[in-house]
């Protein structure tokens, strides 16, 4: 595999994905916080999560089935009629999941957020998670055909209309959290308009049996794989709503929003790995992954390490005075991300290997973890034991899950990571010190100068020792 054309894909996708992520999740960040009450802005933050769950269970977990799925098809010509079959799939599933929601629908968000009225942000939720199926199948179809380019230019397009019609609403028509969940229903539906596009003439309106059912045999397994990553990584906000104001779950989530940063340096380095892996000859697919694995390693601790260096300042610019110390949750919650990034390697050896029932297996484990330390953390250290009760599940599901990819294809790779994992924490103590200790106005930059070059030269001794050390097997 040309690994330079693969870090070039892994440019581009996550040129598409920051700048949705920096638009939506950074830039307008300052533009939110200042026009919208903290109350108000901790309301987006509970239906952002009320949108997530949503979206799990609207999706049944088909588009990661169809990034599996897609390949055998189009070797057939056949990809069009596929996708026809799981889009139409998708509307009957919505038509019976909006009849659900009118009949039980404002219990059920009550119960998930009492300090948010489902009336009138239900309709807005579900609107969301209703238009985001097909932009992501858009998004996935651009994927999987290999289009970078065009890829970016759609995210260009969502990004720009999200822009100027949040800007419009929030500061000319002061139309509050309403408007800006128009335009956030409006930057959605520009990737979802771009599939009509994509399909031409080749939308069907038809459900093949066979489709359905081939993808939902991947589908159900990934299904209950996001369900547990949702309580994974957002239950500890479903939990924080109970025992915090709602204005102390802004903070919380102003610095989970700004954590996936690093996160997003991850997923865009997976999606352009997992097609390359998933279409790969079996002698071939090992191999892609235990050099790419070299390449996340460093790529992922230089992202983090900057981040963590300059987070009391982003965390400054992004929020106002109100939203009080959120440095030391953004750190722990970058420390959580960092750990979770590594799990992208053996989740998609398993799936190589057929084995979506162990990765799943493997989330529901944390999943676990992650209610009982949030049921135990959280009332005892709100916002500070939601962020700590993240890291501890993300380090558990990612030891656990390079355990069984070792079972299954005989390579780990844990001594560095796990060597990665304690430098970066390490930075984690070292910046918060330099948050909280009294010096003098001039020391934090010097301090941050140091900490910069040592973390270059450390990144760069990686990526040579690294290059040339074979993995373990």
């Amino acid at each position: 595999m040309d690994i330079r054309r693969l870090l070039v894909s892994t440019a581009l996708y996550g040129i598409a994905d920051v700048l949705v992520m920096a638009v939506g999740g950074f830039l307008l960040l300052p533009l939110y916080t200042r026009t919208l009450a903290q109350g108000e802005f901790g309301m987006y933050v509970a239906i952002r999560s009320n949108v997530e769950i949503l979206t799990y269970l609207l999706y049944f977990g088909l588009p990661s089935a169809v990034a599996r799925v897609y390949f055998d098809h189009r070797q057939l010509q056949r990809q069009g009629e596929y996708l026809s079959s799981i889009v139409n799939f998708f509307v009957i599933v919505l038509a019976g999941s909006c009849g659900v929601l009118w009949l039980w629908g404002p219990s059920l968000w009550n119960a998930l957020s009492p300090t948010t009225p489902a009336h009138p942000y239900l309709p807005y939720a579900v609107a969301l998670a209703a238009v985001s199926f097909p932009a992501a199948i858009a998004s996935l179809w651009l994927r999987m055909e290999s289009r970078p380019l065009a890829m970016v230019a759609m995210q260009l397009g969502a990004s720009a209309v999200l822009a100027a019609l949040a800007a419009f609403n929030l500061l000319v028509l002061d139309a509050g959290l309403p408007g800006l969940l128009v335009a956030l229903l409006a930057s959605a539906a520009v990737p979802a308009a771009a599939l009509a596009w994509l399909f031409g003439r080749s939308y069907r309106p038809v459900i093949r049996r066979a489709h359905v059912t081939e993808s939902l045999r991947y589908a159900l397994p990934i299904l209950l794989g996001y369900i547990s990553y949702f309580v994974l990584n957002r239950l500890s906000t479903l939990i924080l709503q109970r025992h915090v104001p709602i204005e102390d779950l802004a903070v919380y989530g102003l610095a989970q929003q700004l954590s996936m940063i690093v996160a997003l340096a991850g997923t865009s380095f997976g999606m352009a790995l997992q097609p390359a892996v998933f279409g790969a000859q079996p002698a071939d697919a090992l191999d892609i992954i235990q050099r790419t694995g070299r390449v996340l390693l460093v790529l992922m601790f230089g992202v983090t390490s900057a981040l963590m260096l300059f987070a009391d300042d982003l965390f400054a610019f992004v929020a106002p005075s109100s939203y009080g110390d959120g440095h030391t949750v953004l750190l722990l919650l970058v420390v959580a991300n960092f750990t979770n990034a590594f799990t992208l390697m053996s989740d998609t050896a398993l799936l190589y290997h057929r084995r979506p029932k162990t990765s799943v297996a493997i989330s529901m484990v944390g999943a676990v973890a992650s209610a009982a330390l949030g049921f135990w953390l959280i009332p005892r250290y709100q916002l500070h034991g939601a962020a700590l009760s993240v890291v501890g599940a993300f380090v558990i599901r990612m030891l656990i899950s390079h355990w069984m990819a070792w079972r299954v294809t005989g390579y780990a790779y844990v001594g560095p990571m796990l060597g990665a994992m304690a430098a970066v924490s390490a930075l984690a103590w070292a910046t918060g010190w330099i948050g909280f200790a009294a010096l003098p106005e001039i020391a934090p930059a010097g301090v941050k100068a140091g900490l910069g070059a040592l973390i270059l030269l450390t990144t760069y001794y990686l990526y040579r020792r690294l290059h040339s050390t074979p993995c373990v097997k």
